[in-house]
């Protein structure tokens, strides 16, 4: 008979052989769920703080920000002319494609064409809507909670400002945002994706790229990032669709390119020698609002998230390299090879996708500011900062966390500290910011209409500054700019380019001057004018020049006509003083003038 084995006895002997690293393995376990619960739940509460702080600071804006500053009033202009004809010829004068001015018309049709609150209202409901496609993205994308996008579009003044603007920046950020979802419901889906996915991200693809020019760059990362996910995962029609779709709407644009063809006759006006210093030096001025430590967090998140980029697909790659071993397609399998990995070594498509974004994003955004070679204003960068937040919020946010935690699941625990920083740095400051005015214009026309008299003239040494003007003054004075145009509704550089090839084009300005003042009327200069002592050295002619490489530029006229027009009023007038504007508010570098009333002849 064979004996049989005792059993072992359950009980104490196995709790004393439990060594102190299994039972420490328990216990992390059991925390585990634990903590990646509470960690979630303080996300809803970081969030539900940012959104609360977000909604409110939109609110503050437009209740604060008062009339239309020059660019807004152009664009309020175009898109109330007589026709739809009209509009289209005139987009020359404007830097958007047709898509908003078609909005801005059927809204003002609505609420009246000088109806500033109507506007105000517009600006304030599409930047409440790019906060509302955060939170569908993040959710859409796998990042469950816009932790990082909220706080770094919802509580940067710089972003609500312009975004909120009577212009096409923030309808463009919001289109743009809807496109990015959109191609990553195409690849996330089987190949070939659903007809309505096809549709509906070839009709946001034509509405981004007719809202705003830059989105065609935009649109040409998203484009690519989908691709890579798509020949990822083998799946070639869908990359096909992705590339029909850009190509349609690159197509889209021709029509614009007459438009473009006479701009050029005139935009080495406003040409800047832009640098990549330059580019850097002025998107700071973005990022870096309202704290300037908002900039090195935002080169942190960047560059963190274009190492891991990196980093995965060097894994990656490695990975499939081993499995294709594996399979004998290098050789035999060694008996000792390497087994398959698991899926989670590999980078999550959403990662992959978002980061390709980020980065052909930024760098064909760059390289078209830099090909533009214009004087690049903060209102420039905020489309891009807003598309590289959101791609920011998934590469930091997808990692799972429950059940087999991934290695790179702590990133979402780095992402909820630096909202946290961000809302603790930028919160008071930009409450305390965004009572600020788009200009001033508005109150210095009223205060001229208390004043001003018929015969009276008001001298704009900024010519583009009368395009406010004229929407708000009703008086009788004349308006009369350095150089004399006569349209201002536009910002026409083509009419000042005329001017220039003129002989003496402020001639007729100062014998209008001379004229009003020699009756007794009075001058009201609108703006910066500056009365020096000694006639202005100025060439007879300065010449518009073309430098070593072709490139066109204009001359420093600006600043010569001024002269020429203070030391004439300085040498023939017998006073001058200011004017104040009551109550005094706080008001942007771009559009605040002074007002100073010039009267009495001498010879």
């Amino acid at each position: 008979m064979t004996p049989v084995a005792p059993a072992p006895i359950s009980g104490a002997g196995d709790q004393a052989n439990r060594t102190p690293n299994s039972a420490s393995s328990s216990r992390i376990e059991i925390l585990r769920p634990l903590f990646w619960t509470y960690l979630g739940r303080l996300e809803w509460v970081v969030v539900t703080i940012a959104a609360c702080l977000a909604v409110a600071l939109h609110l503050r804006f437009v209740t604060h920000v008062g009339g239309l500053w020059r660019d807004e009033t152009n664009s309020a202009n175009l898109a109330t002319l007589s026709s739809f004809g009209e509009m289209w010829r005139s987009l020359d004068y404007d830097s958007f494609p047709f898509l908003f001015f078609l909005l801005l018309r059927s809204w003002l049709e609505l609420f009246g064409s000088h109806n500033d609150a109507a506007l105000r209202t517009l600006g304030c409901l599409t930047g409440l809507g790019i906060l509302a496609v955060l939170w569908i993205n993040s959710h859409s994308l796998g990042a469950r909670l816009p932790v990082l996008s909220l706080v770094l579009i919802g509580l940067n003044p710089m972003l609500i400002r312009y975004g909120d603007s009577a212009r096409a920046y923030g309808l463009g950020i919001f289109l743009i945002l809807l496109t990015f979802r959109s191609f990553w419901r195409l690849v996330d889906a089987p190949s070939p994706p659903a007809v309505g996915r096809v549709m509906a991200a070839a009709a946001l693809a034509l509405l981004s790229v007719q809202c705003l020019y830059y989105n065609s760059v935009l649109l040409l990362a998203i484009s690519v990032g989908a691709i890579a996910v798509a020949w990822r995962r083998r799946a070639y029609r869908t990359a096909g669709i992705v590339v029909a779709i850009g190509l349609l709407a690159a197509v889209s644009l021709v029509p614009y390119v007459p438009m473009m063809r006479r701009m050029h006759e005139w935009s080495f006006l406003v040409n800047f020698p832009v640098d990549f210093k330059w580019l850097w030096t002025r998107g700071c001025e973005v990022i870096g609002s309202p704290d300037s430590v908002a900039i090195w967090l935002w080169v942190a998140l960047f560059f963190t998230g274009l190492i891991l980029l990196l980093v995965r697909a060097a894994v990656t790659l490695r990975h499939r390299l081993l499995r294709n071993h594996e399979k004998g397609e290098l050789g035999p399998i060694s008996p000792n090879a390497t087994a398959a990995p698991d899926r989670s070594t590999f980078i999550s498509s959403a990662v992959l996708y978002a980061g390709v974004c980020s980065v052909v994003g930024v760098v064909g955004y760059v390289g078209f500011l830099k090909l533009l070679n214009y004087y690049t204003q903060p209102w420039y960068y905020i489309t891009l900062v807003a598309f590289v937040a959101c791609t920011l919020d998934v590469i930091f946010g997808v990692w799972p966390s429950a059940g087999k935690v991934h290695p790179l699941s702590s990133l979402r625990i780095v992402r909820l500290a630096i909202a946290i920083i961000f809302v603790a740095l930028a919160g008071l400051p930009a409450w305390t910011e965004l009572p600020t005015r788009h200009t001033n214009v508005d109150l210095l026309a009223a205060r001229i209409e208390q004043l001003g008299k018929e015969g009276d003239v008001i001298l704009v040494p900024r010519w583009e500054c009368a395009i406010t003007l004229c929407r708000y003054y009703g008086g009788p004075a004349e308006v009369v700019t350095l150089p004399p145009i006569r349209d201002h509704r536009f910002h026409r550089y083509d009419l000042v380019l005329r001017e220039i090839k003129m002989a003496d084009p402020i001639q007729p300005v100062l014998a209008k001057l001379e004229t009003v003042l020699r009756s007794g009327h009075r001058v009201f200069v609108a703006g910066t004018l500056p009365f020096p002592l000694a006639p202005p050295v100025l060439p007879a002619k300065p010449p518009i020049y073309r430098d070593p490489v072709g490139g066109w530029h204009g001359v420093p006229y600006d600043f010569g006509w001024p002269l020429q027009v203070g030391h004439f009023l300085r040498v023939h007038a017998t006073s001058a003083g200011p004017i104040g504007l009551s109550p005094r508010l706080q008001v942007q570098e771009f559009e605040n003038l002074e007002l100073v009333l010039v009267q009495g002849w001498k010879p």
